[in-house]
């Protein structure tokens, strides 16, 4: 009779785990689409003050005025700002979200102004999990 009550107990314990995780498991691509939205505002209203916060040590960086490479959390704000202060944002949309993944990401258009032009450029952003916090690993905007 113990060890039936044991085996009930343990059962009972190993499905409000499973739950648990599953749960926690549930709330992480919730948090990933939050980000996006995040960096979304923050390229179309040309201000990385939105999401710059959320930067992981290094990031790829790859834009159309030819700077590409690897940037601390600190260069990427000032790369970002620089390249989005000469390329004035009209509007940013993510069009593509994948979060369901072990590397979120998005991709979506850009329309700004550079020279004088009214230009349009694909951008693509990944995530990865750091110390249980999304991070921004990749922009590419081309």
């Amino acid at each position: 009779m113990k060890t039936i009550l044991k085996r009930n107990i343990l059962l009972r314990l190993l499905l409000l785990l499973f739950a648990v995780s599953a749960n926690a498991q549930d709330i992480k691509p919730k948090e990933a689409v939050k980000l996006f939205v995040r960096i979304e505002d923050g390229i179309g209203s040309g201000s990385v003050d939105k999401f710059s916060n959320y930067f992981s040590q290094r990031n790829y960086l790859s834009f159309t005025n030819g700077a590409a490479g690897y940037y601390s959390a600190n260069q990427s704000y000032y790369v970002i700002k620089d390249f989005l202060s000469v390329n004035q944002p009209i509007s940013f949309k993510i069009t593509n979200m994948v979060t369901e993944t072990a590397t979120p990401f998005a991709a979506g258009t850009l329309k700004y102004i550079s020279k004088g032009i009214r230009t349009t450029a694909t951008v693509f952003i990944s995530l990865q999990l750091i110390d249980n916090q999304w991070r921004i690993s990749q922009i590419t905007i081309n």
